[in-house]
Formats: structure tokens, sequence, C-alpha cells
């Protein structure tokens, strides 16, 4: 019996004392969450909704190679300043449009001067005869792509069952919020990103306890943690006490591959103060099943930056104001220090899933597994995903929220007493969710006079 095989003595020997011989990790499979290939489970999920994949500062006037969902394809700006998303190997001979020439209209082959359209539409063959009928009969693939304050997006999904696209109502709140694109590049699956986004308590340890004091002292106090479903996915609240006040930091989970974290002064945890805004709003676009973007938009606002220490020219193409998000900086020093980056990427390219142990802190990182699997089933039995909620036209209705708000009588809620705590999180997260239907102002303000009692209640038992 080899080392790998499993016999009565298999558990005691994976508790044993320099035992690597005898714990060999699982074979890996996780194709059905991770592939993203077209005609994979997952990827034909994933080719249901729009994904960004570069900022428009990154395309000049001449076609750039782009690999998204597996494909190699080409972007380009036509003469007349419209996109286009093909398909790189022209139909023809397979000559590269990375080589081809931006025409009036689309795009023309340097090879044989064909001539495709922005859809794909072959325009022109000029070394065909007039009676050709080759530029009725085919069409170079092409996606519909769309710009959006500086990030260019794609849905490479059925053409037919294009989704309205996504303005958050985090994205015109407060007044006066500007958005600034951002893109980093990370070495391995999509999947890796979004669950480091469902995983809070790394926050307290990768960032603070640790590696450094990567974010404010604080979040070195274990929090409360709530996983609650939303219209969109699910929320991720992680509550903590800070001296006389509970501090909770909610991020939105939205399916399959967004999600929203607040920062700026609500990071401090020691004022009074809330709001269901968004500092970062980012989105984890694979390019294939071994390297993804993290992309998205900081959101620079009265809210998240009230005093101006954070500059726009900290966040760009590789950039973001957070020490830790790119491979940057020296490998030592990323050793003393590891960040995101660091722990994400170096669990391999696709993470090995099956050689996994499991906690109670994992549970948000358990429901994004369930969710993904979820929509990608929906999508294989011919169904669009439940998940998120379609508003049409409409901004839609996000959670991200941060609170701080004083504990009445000076109650020991949060002080040894982590169930009210997390409590307190999930009630807050449940009243956020339920005031969506008001207009963003109107709704900071409703949701913060429905939470106040719900201290009150906590506190008020925690005094007994």
């Amino acid at each position: 019996m080899g080392p790998d095989q499993h016999d009565g003595a298999g558990a005691a020997r994976n508790n044993r004392p320099f035992g690597g011989y005898y714990q060999r990790p699982a074979t890996p499979d996780d194709s059905f969450l991770t592939q993203v290939g077209p005609g994979t489970p997952g990827g034909e999920y994933l080719r249901r909704f729009w994904h960004p994949f570069m900022m428009s500062t990154e395309l000049k006037d001449t076609p750039k190679a782009v690999r998204l969902l597996g494909e190699d394809l080409v972007i380009f700006r036509d003469q007349g300043g419209r996109l286009g998303l093909l398909h790189r190997h022209c139909i023809h001979r397979g000559t590269s449009l990375e080589f081809g020439i931006p025409a009036e209209r689309g795009i023309r082959c340097c090879y044989h001067g064909w001539l495709f359209d922005i859809d794909g539409t072959v325009l022109e063959t000029p070394a065909e005869p007039e009676s050709s009928r080759i530029k009725h009969n085919f069409c170079q693939g092409a996606y519909q792509v769309r710009e959006y304050e500086g990030l260019i997006f794609a849905y490479m999904g059925p053409p037919e069952r294009t989704p309205e696209f996504p303005l958050y109502d985090t994205f015109g709140y407060p007044e006066g919020n500007r958005l600034v694109p951002l893109k980093l590049e990370l070495p391995c699956n999509w999947v890796q990103i979004s669950e480091n986004a469902a995983d809070p308590i790394h926050n307290a340890f990768l960032h603070v306890i640790v590696s450094g004091a990567q974010f404010a002292p604080h979040f070195a106090i274990m929090p409360a943690l709530e996983f609650v479903e939303s219209p969109l996915g699910f929320i991720c609240s992680a509550t903590r006490r800070i001296e006389e006040n509970v501090f909770i930091r909610a991020s939105d989970m939205i399916m399959p591959n967004v999600a929203q974290f607040i920062g700026g002064p609500h990071m401090i945890g020691v004022k009074e103060d809330f709001a269901i805004a968004a500092f970062l709003t980012r989105w984890a676009v694979p390019l294939d099943d071994h390297n993804s973007l993290y992309i998205g938009f900081t959101g620079f606002n009265r809210i998240t930056n009230p005093d101006g220490r954070i500059k726009e020219e900290t966040i760009g193409v590789g950039k973001l104001n957070l020490i830790g998000q790119t491979a940057d900086r020296p490998y030592v020093e990323r050793q003393r220090e590891p960040g995101d980056y660091d722990a994400i990427s170096s669990q391999g390219v696709v993470a090995n899933r099956q050689a996994e142990h499991l906690g109670t802190t994992d549970r948000g990182v358990v429901l994004f597994r369930r969710l993904l699997a979820r929509g990608i089933q929906e999508v294989a039995e011919g169904k669009e995903p439940a998940l998120p909620r379609l508003y049409g036209k409409e901004p839609v209705r996000s959670y991200c929220h941060s609170l701080v708000m004083k504990v009445p009588g000076g109650a020991d809620i949060g002080i040894g007493d982590m169930r009210a705590l997390g409590e307190f999180g999930r009630g807050a997260a449940g009243v956020v969710i339920a005031s969506d239907d008001l207009p963003p102002k109107e709704r900071e303000a409703e949701a913060l006079k429905r939470i106040r009692p719900l201290l009150a209640e906590k506190a008020s038992l925690g005094a007994k």
C-alpha cells in the first residue's frame, strides 16, 4: 500500500509530526468552478455578464492583442472612434488582426485587405470578383464592447441575451463622486481573487497581525463575522468593539465576480459615522484559467477621501494605493511584508481546494463557492442566473456599508460576547438590504434610524 493510499490508520497519520510522507495533497479537480474557456460550464456562465478588461488609456491608434475568457482577441478603435473587439485571427487565412489597419469604418486585414466592421460584418474582400458571395456568407467573430469612465467592457455571451450594463448606485453617490479606473494583473485563476474578498478575517492577519500594520491597528481585533445573502450575492460583515464604539465594515459580494469595499476615514473606527458607499468597486476578470485581472474603479468623494490624502496618481495600470497589491517590490521585501498579491498568487495558478482544511471563518468562501456553482448549473440548464438581481436601466442597488456607533450605557456587547456583536452586524446588514428601495441619501438616513435601536436592544440585553 502506497503512502497516498488509505487504511485504518490514515486519520492518525494525518496528525503525525513530521508526517509529510503521509500527507500527500489530494488530486485537484475544481474545473467546474475554475475553467473559463468557451464551452466549459464556468466559461458559459461568465459569458452572461459584462466584464472590464482594459483601461481606455491603454488603447492607442493601433490595434491591441488581448486575451479574455480564454480567447485570443484584438481590440481597436476605428477612424470613426468606434470600438471593435474581434477574434484575433482573420477568417480568410488566419493572419492576426493586431496587424490590421483601422479604417474609417472597421479594420482592414494587412494580408489580403479584407475589411471587417466592428460587429464582424465583412464589408470588403477586394481581391475577390464582384460576384463573390463570401462577404455575405461569413462574419469575423466579434463581441459587444462598451466604454465607461475610462474602462472598456466586453460582453461575450449570446447576443440575444445581452444583459443591461450594470451601473451601480455607488458610481453616482455621494454627489460629486469621481471614478478613477485601475487595473492589476495576477498570475492565478480568478476564483482566488474573489475568494479573498469573501474572507474578511484575512484583514486581521495578513494586513495587520502577521505582515505589519497595512490597515488601521484596530483591525487586529478579532471581529464577529456574518455572511448575509443579498439580491446581488451576499454581504461580508465584520463587526468589532473598539473602545466605546461598535465598528462594522461590510463588503458587497456581487455575483459572479464583483466586490465593493469601503475605506477612507471609516477604516479608523473611532468617530461615529455611517455610510452606504464604496471606495473600490472591482471585478476579478479571467484572462484564461491561469491569469486574471483585478480591475475596476476607485471612488473619490467626500465620504471615502474627505481630506484628499489619497492621490489619484497612486491608482491606475499596475497601481493601487495599498502595499502588496502587485509584484513590483523586491522578492525579499514581499517575503517580509507580504500582501494580497502574494497570498493569492502563491496558492498556485489554480488553487488545490481538495487539499484545504476549512474552518469556521471560511463560511464566506464556502458561500461564494455554493452560489458560483449554482449560477453555473443554472446556465447549464438553460436558465438565466438568479443572481445578481437585474434592474434594467436603473442603477443597481448595492450594499457595501460602514458603521461606527457608540455603545449606549457602556454595555459590554463585544467584550466577551461575540455572538451579540455578530447578531448586531447581521441585523445592520438586513436593514441596509431592506432599505434599498430608497434613493441613496434618504436610504442612509433611514437605515441609520433603524440600526440605532438594534444596538440599543443588544446593549440592553448585554446589561442584563
